[in-house]
């Protein structure tokens, strides 16, 4: 494992701890969140037994079995390079639908030069006093992602104002103390138009959570906001930002802005079951 995916490993591991419940289940590490509630991933564990060759089929059905029981998704994350056993293992137990996620790290070696936002329309990023722009970024993600992709879509703020809903407190209390760090893109006339975040621990965020209501898709607001968490995490001193894109298509988006791809992630998750 080379420095740089060590960190990102260590990273994955430490970020769910904050929200989670933690259990080990063979050579995985299962995070269990709350059902209804912040829900998170199984992993290989960090001691390396889930190493080349340390895990089969019969350990993916546990972990997936436990999770289930749990009345949790069945989800677990990794990256090949890093346990590069485990695709095979997860593709021969044959239970879970398994998603290839380009693997990007910043390197600034992006466009000098940020792209000019729609007339009237800004980035910036929130704090704890912002409840409502937070709990409209947070209609926008389940919009965007619901509606996977770049081209635009007919839903837009009609039907992210029909999503929001109360701010839980502690999500305030993570923007007070600067642990969770929020961007927004916004218009007077419309409101949030796109949202994404960070989470900075021990020097390194991933971007996370970058999306844009389909309906105002195509005008440059996911690049803008991507480039506000970039530039706070600078601020931050944080040394390695990265990202996994959800399709080629939106990882050549990120490499404008700084963004190249290092490794394969992989996200299987378990089928609706009868």
């Amino acid at each position: 494992m080379t420095p740089l995916l060590e960190r990102i490993e260590r990273y994955y591991d430490a970020v769910p701890r904050r929200f989670a419940r933690v259990e080990d289940c063979g050579p995985f590490t299962l995070f269990l969140g709350e059902p209804g509630g912040w829900v998170y991933y199984a992993r290989p564990r960090l001691d390396g037994t889930a190493g080349a060759g340390g895990l089969d089929a019969v350990d993916v059905a546990a972990a997936t079995g436990r999770l289930r029981h749990l009345g949790l998704p069945e989800v677990l994350e990794w990256v090949d390079e890093t346990t590069p056993g485990l695709l095979a293992a997860v593709q021969h137990e044959g239970s879970l639908t398994v998603t290839e996620l380009p693997l990007m790290v910043l390197d600034d070696a992006g466009e000098d030069h940020p792209s000019a936002l729609p007339s009237g329309v800004r980035v910036r990023l929130l704090g704890p006093a912002d409840e409502a722009a937070v709990a409209a970024g947070r209609a926008v993600s389940e919009l965007a992602f619901g509606s996977a992709g770049t081209t635009r879509g007919e839903q837009g703020t009609r039907e992210r104002d029909a999503r929001l809903r109360p701010v839980q407190q502690r999500v305030l209390g993570l923007l007070a103390e600067g642990a969770v760090r929020m961007a927004v893109a916004e218009s007077d006339a419309q409101g949030v138009l796109a949202a994404g975040r960070t989470l900075p621990i021990d020097g390194v965020t991933e971007v996370m959570g970058v999306a844009t209501l389909p309906a105002a898709r195509r005008a440059g607001l996911g690049t803008a906001v991507t480039r506000a968490l970039v530039d706070d995490a600078r601020a931050l001193g944080v040394g390695t930002v990265f990202l996994t894109a959800s399709s080629p298509e939106v990882a050549r988006v990120y490499s404008r802005v700084g963004f190249r791809r290092v490794a394969t992630a992989y996200s299987a998750e378990g089928r609706d079951r009868p």
